[in-house]
């Protein structure tokens, strides 16, 4: 019988073992063993001295089985070939089952922290060799991404195994902007937070306007009182803690002096038209209020006033900056209290002169109205409380009549007025 020559194959291994080697390996399922293979050759294995440790879970009659190494120890594998002739060799080989590393690693900081910052992460031992999950082969890395980190070590038996994982959780920054709106001195200013943040919200908003005041909030309205540069800085923090800042550079500057002139410097209900005119320097446009829901754009208007009273006329002008400024002149228009009544009329129904009454402006303005005819005897002959009505004269006499007039006018003030008329038929 000749005697056989056993390789043990490994995964892990290149070389062959030969008979009474010793043989180290690691704990662990699914290791292969074979010999080389001889045409007709059937092939038995054994776990020899110590059965526990070591399991055959397949191919054994072939030249290649697959053990589970159960546990720590030495076992004896042997193998006995029995050829086409039936002859029976054998070899064997010392296995040693070696532990599996326990690798342990930790964190030197804390492991949720902002964008920016890191954490170091070390293994609790020097190996043979050392591979973490993002690359590194050192005992220790630094990481800044979110993640789970874990190290596979080799030891000295050559055993491999993986430590324990620690997930790092980086929670972003959030990006700071904000825009302006208005660079007028005193003239609110709006400043626009339009910060974000992808991940939680921004819980905190500090604006420092470069003038010494520090505003808290988020969007705001500012309203700085002299012309010049100021550098505006916002910062903003997230739910995390997590912070970042912008600054920008604006010039505030100063607003037109709202300006106008107007003539005639009076009106009245005889003379309603007054001419407007812009006295602004530097305005590029023009608003008009009248204070009788009338306005106007142009820059040098002309205004009718309908209405005796007191009227507030503002002007707005806005310069190339977009500032603003407005002023307001107080003017009153008069009242003209005009009536005239004749002292004949010719009833005749000739078209002329056939009605008598008095006339007037804005009479339909009057707040109340009486008009009495008395005849020589202090009897009335006509009266009426609306200015669209006239005596006609019927069934009068030829004569003189006497006449009375009470009137409210629209500026709440008592007017009387009394006469004489002759009727002549």
């Amino acid at each position: 019988m000749r005697k056989l020559k056993v390789v043990i194959l490994l995964f892990v291994f290149a070389s062959q073992a030969f008979a009474q080697d010793v043989l180290h390996l690691c704990v662990g399922p699914n290791h292969n063993f074979g010999v080389p293979y001889t045409n007709g050759s059937s092939y038995y294995w054994q776990v020899q001295t110590n059965t526990t440790i070591a399991t055959i879970t397949s191919g054994n009659g072939t030249e290649y089985i697959k053990i589970d190494l159960n546990n720590l120890g030495v076992f004896q594998l042997l193998v006995e070939e029995v050829d086409v002739n039936g002859c029976i060799g054998y070899d064997s080989i010392l296995v040693e089952i070696h532990a599996l590393p326990n690798p342990n690693i930790f964190a030197i900081g804390p492991t949720s922290f902002c964008e920016g910052d890191s954490v170091l992460l070390q293994v609790d031992s020097n190996y043979v060799t050392q591979s973490w999950n993002n690359g590194t082969t050192t005992i220790y890395t630094y990481t800044d991404t979110s993640g789970n980190y874990y190290v596979n070590v080799t030891d000295t038996n050559g055993c491999s195994n993986n430590s324990n994982a620690i997930n790092v959780v980086v929670h972003p920054n959030p990006i700071a902007d904000f825009s302006i709106n208005g660079i007028c001195a005193n003239i609110p200013s709006q400043f626009i937070n339009t910060s974000t943040v992808s991940t939680g919200n921004i819980v905190s908003s500090i604006w420092y306007l470069g003038n010494g005041d520090v505003v808290n909030g988020d969007s705001l309205l500012y309203t700085y009182t002299f012309s010049g540069d100021y550098y505006t800085q916002l910062f903003v923090v997230s739910d995390y803690g997590c912070l970042d800042s912008i600054g920008k550079w604006h010039y505030i500057y100063n607003p037109p002096i709202a300006s106008f002139e107007y003539n005639p410097f009076t009106v009245s209900t005889l003379q309603p038209e007054m001419n407007f005119v812009t006295t602004t320097s530097n305005f590029i446009s023009a608003f008009w209020d009248f204070n009788d829901s009338t306005y106007s754009a142009l820059s040098n208007p002309l205004h009718e006033f309908e209405d005796p009273g007191i009227y507030d006329i503002m002007l707005m002008v806005t310069d190339s900056n977009q500032c603003i400024d407005s002023v307001i002149h107080r003017i009153t228009m008069y009242y003209d209290f005009v009536l005239f009544i004749p002292n004949t009329f010719t009833p005749d129904k000739d078209g002329m002169n056939d009605k008598f009454g008095p006339k007037g402006i804005r009479m339909e303005k009057y707040e109340s109205y009486e008009f009495t005819v008395f005849n020589r005897w202090g009897e009335k002959v006509f009266t009426t409380d609306k200015v669209s009505e006239q005596w006609d004269g019927a069934n009068g006499l030829q004569g003189t009549y006497t006449w009375s007039i009470i009137i409210i006018d629209e500026l709440d003030a008592v007017r009387k007025k009394s006469g004489k008329v002759m009727l002549i038929k």
